[in-house]
């Protein structure tokens, strides 16, 4: 049998067809790891022994062992422990079956015990990315799958984002074996449906691709918009695994249109957005920082035009938050370089045919969780130049959550823009500032001031 083994396992929920609110899978032995990051399979193995701790949304698990071996499934019995074998192994609607009736034979690491649950052999027909889902079924169910009857459990799902059904997303092998398992949750029974349907979206992999590579959006889809711009417009979608930790760019420079890129959480097109960033004299480019093994989708859109584009990935240096946001910040933006982007300013601007990245300040702050509902912060950037200040949750690696352009001050002289928190617990964010004009433009200087002022209102 010739199994995939990973590093990590999307675990996505869906909204409208779309995938979200992955759960980990640990690199070898394919055990459930922290809700939150989008990454999947990577790669076939031979005989794995493993260890591993697994988080399924606020419920830690484990310890688990397990070892696989590999081979041609070609020839061989069924599992003996099965309902029976998935034979059309893809498609909607592969089982419809009641579990009341059945035993309660088997329990995940997200649940399962004491409710009655079905099992099928899974023979995968081809390499690529599956999604498993219970989409259909009308009880709460859990999802999990095994790689034999007694062997590791590869990955455990409970409920997909805004549903009870359950969704298990990741890359399988031609002829791998698995034991897929819907289960119910705290003792619920019903009609269970099982769905397999290859991903075809994103349909290209850069993964361990040689970059810049040149590609067209001519023949693209039509089907994405966003923020930055691209409704109307062709795009493609691009899967792409982090090789390091660390903080990346993901650069596209085109004479062709004006492109818009767009950064997604996981394996598949849907995901979490990160980050989107607009047209610059051919360029977009949007950074965070990512996981060795961690999954994005990039969609590279247009807002206006088609034709060739080089795409290009690239492990920055730089670290990101910068530094801690203690006010007051009294800053030159000259003395920073380029390490993020925003959603409401350009990447850089371009003088006698040679393009310029704009420099990024960027602080690390935690809100700190005001009391009352009409409580938050409010934080305010000043500068000589005009301004995007964008915010973002995490550390340079979580999704922006606002973007404010700055607006003169004519009396002043000076740019002004403020992103505000409400009523929250204490949420770890970063703060961006970044410039949205050509030095030469910059009538009060390259100086700025970041003010935080909290309030609490009962």
């Amino acid at each position: 049998m010739k199994l995939v083994r990973w590093s990590s396992l999307a675990l996505l929920g869906a909204l409208g067809g779309c995938f979200e609110d992955p759960t980990n899978i640990d690199p070898d032995t394919g055990s459930s790891g922290d809700a939150g990051s989008e990454t999947a399979p990577t790669g076939p193995g031979t005989t794995t022994t493993t260890t591993s701790t697994a988080t399924v949304g606020d419920t830690t698990v484990g310890p688990t062992t397990g070892s696989t071996e590999t081979g041609d499934t070609t020839g061989e019995p069924p599992l003996v422990c099965i309902d029976g074998v998935l034979e059309p192994p893809v498609g909607s609607g592969l089982v419809q079956t009641p579990t009341a009736p059945a035993g309660d034979d088997f329990e995940g690491s997200c649940g399962g015990a004491g409710s009655n649950d079905v099992a099928y052999q899974w023979d995968v027909p081809f390499d690529g990315f599956f999604v498993l889902d219970t989409q259909g079924s009308d009880f709460d169910t859990l999802l999990y799958l095994r790689d034999d009857c007694e062997g590791s459990e590869l990955a455990c799902n409970d409920d997909a984002e805004g549903s009870v059904s359950s969704r298990i997303v990741g890359p399988f092998g031609q002829d791998d074996r698995l034991l897929v398992v819907v289960d119910g949750k705290a003792g619920e029974t019903g009609t269970a449906v099982l769905n397999i349907n290859p991903v075809e979206c994103p349909s290209a992999d850069l993964t361990g691709q040689p970059l810049p590579e040149t590609f067209s959006n001519v023949a693209g889809t039509n089907t994405h918009g966003g923020a930055c711009g691209g409704d109307g417009n062709p795009e493609r979608a691009f899967r792409w695994q982090a090789e390091a930790d660390g903080l990346h760019a993901f650069r596209v420079d085109t004479g062709a249109f004006q492109p818009a890129v767009y950064l997604e959480e996981g394996p598949i097109c849907g995901g979490p957005q990160l980050q989107c960033n607009g047209p610059a004299f051919g360029r977009s480019e949007v950074m965070r920082v990512l996981s060795a093994g961690e999954y994005v989708t990039i969609f590279v859109d247009s807002t206006s035009g088609a034709g060739d584009f080089d795409i290009d990935i690239e492990l920055l240096a730089e670290t990101c938050p910068g530094a801690a946001l203690v006010p007051p910040i009294v800053g030159d933006i000259d003395d920073y370089g380029n390490v993020m982007s925003s959603s409401c300013g350009p990447s850089g601007y371009q003088e006698g045919g040679t393009f310029y990245d704009y420099a990024d300040a960027t602080f690390s702050w935690t809100s700190p969780g005001m009391v009352g509902d009409n409580s938050g912060c409010d934080i305010t950037v000043t500068s000589g130049f005009g301004v995007a200040l964008s915010l973002q949750q995490g550390s340079c690696d979580g999704p922006e959550v606002q973007c404010e352009e700055g607006v003169f001050d004519a009396a002043a002289g000076m740019y002004s823009a403020t992103v505000s928190v409400g009523h929250i617990p204490p949420t770890e964010f970063t703060v961006v500032v970044s410039p949205t004009q050509e030095a030469w433009m910059w009538l009060g200087g390259s100086g700025f001031t970041i003010d935080v002022n909290c309030f609490a209102v009962a």
